[in-house]
């Protein structure tokens, strides 16, 4: 007997779980939520600036270099 575990794509609670798990993911690193935005971070690390901006499923990265 196979146990098959349930995807999360195709649920309605898809898209909520994977911005929790990102959104710790991201805290964890030690990056700072806007408070402009709640989908919006940054971190400045060595000196360099990182912005993380979540887009539905997607994660857009804009940086120094």
């Amino acid at each position: 007997m196979c146990r098959i575990k349930r995807a999360l794509y195709g649920l309605k609670q898809a898209p909520n779980a994977w911005y929790t798990k990102i959104d710790s993911y991201l805290i964890g690193l030690g990056c700072t939520k806007s408070e402009a935005d709640e989908k919006l971070y940054h971190i400045l690390a060595e000196g360099k600036l990182l912005i993380i901006f979540i887009y539905v499923d997607e994660l857009i990265l804009i940086g120094d270099e």
